[in-house]
């Protein structure tokens, strides 16, 4: 979610150059973030500076080029869980002219003690007919976004493209990002879970966001069909666990498949399962949870999903049984 403030670009005549050399328009301190990136846009206010450089607390730089006809610069960046500290830096030559702070939080519900709103920051929304006004010298700021689920030949002709490309640097990528059909979820409208955010942005996505991924994968009657469900897709939250836009790992999750379950599931981290009851004196009374190829699907390495259906399943524990009997699982590896 892009975030700002409602500061619109004024003409050179208007600026005080003796109070700063430049201004953060966006976004502003103390913003709350529930995605991994964030747009900087950057006023230079001084003739003095010759380029700008965003540093993050881990260290990673962003660098950007003044131009003399040039006053206003964008930057997007990712940002790690949790709080983050940024200073904007500008300089005339290798001479630092000045150093502004601005603290951001991203907001993940995958992080334990990192899921909860922390105090001070706050939601702000960009896609507003006012916070738009300060772009529209230099972007078109009306969607030409197809509507009817035919994309673009040339998707960089879409408005969309120009600002949130970068999002879709990823190895894997969600079809409907990858050919900018944003509006097939972006439809500012609201679900159950969000209606406190309606009318702040024209491109909210509903919350539980079940519905709109059923339009397309149509599985919502089958899973809620199973007699024993997981609970995001109870709560019809599936990009608890995806990324809708994209990811470097399978299936668009945001972790790899072990490092998701253990998210919620800690008490299995130590990456042995208890099974005592049964499996092999030499594994000591547990069964490993990651690590060795899966019998079942060699080209995969085993995980949690090798056993266990994250959607739903009629046998227990979610476990990936036919017939009645829990042991039936074991059968997928163990064939004697």
């Amino acid at each position: 979610m892009l975030l700002s403030v409602a500061v619109l670009f004024g003409k050179a005549e208007d600026v005080n150059h003796s109070a700063t050399s430049f201004d953060i328009v966006e976004p502003i301190n103390k913003a709350l973030y529930t995605g991994e990136r964030a747009t900087f846009v950057i006023k230079v206010l001084s003739k003095e500076i010759d380029r700008l450089v965003i540093v993050q607390d881990e260290g990673t730089t962003e660098e950007i080029k003044v131009l003399p006809t040039k006053r206003t610069y964008c930057k997007t960046i990712n940002l790690h869980v949790g709080d983050n500290s940024i200073q904007v830096q500008s300089y005339h030559g290798t001479t630092l002219i000045e150093s502004r702070a601005t603290e951001l939080y991203f907001l993940s519900e995958l992080f334990e003690g990192l899921d909860d709103e922390p105090e001070g920051f706050k939601r702000y929304y960009f896609h507003t007919d006012n916070e738009e006004n300060g772009c529209k010298a230099c972007h078109n700021m009306t969607s030409n976004v197809p509507t009817d689920g035919e994309p673009f030949e040339d998707v960089t002709k879409t408005t969309c493209y120009e600002c949130h490309h970068g999002m879709l640097n990823t190895k894997n990528t969600h079809a409907p990002a990858a050919n900018w059909l944003c509006l097939d979820c972006h439809d500012g409208k609201i679900g159950e879970y969000n209606m406190q955010d309606e009318g702040k942005s024209k491109y909210l996505v509903r919350d539980p966001v079940e519905r709109n991924c059923d339009d397309c994968h149509d599985v919502l009657q089958e899973w809620h069909s199973k007699k024993y469900s997981h609970g995001p897709v109870n709560d019809g939250h599936c990009i608890r666990c995806h990324n809708p836009h994209g990811s470097e790992n399978e299936f668009f999750l945001r972790k790899s498949i072990w490092d998701l379950c253990t998210t919620c599931h800690a008490e299995k981290a130590t990456g042995k399962h208890i099974v005592s009851s049964f499996v092999f004196a030499r594994n000591k009374g547990v069964h490993p949870t990651k690590g060795p190829k899966d019998p079942a699907r060699p080209e995969q390495s085993f995980a949690c999903s090798s056993c266990h259906n994250p959607h739903g399943s009629d046998g227990i524990f979610l476990l990936r049984m036919k017939g009645t009997m829990p042991f039936n699982v074991c059968n997928r590896c163990h064939k004697k």
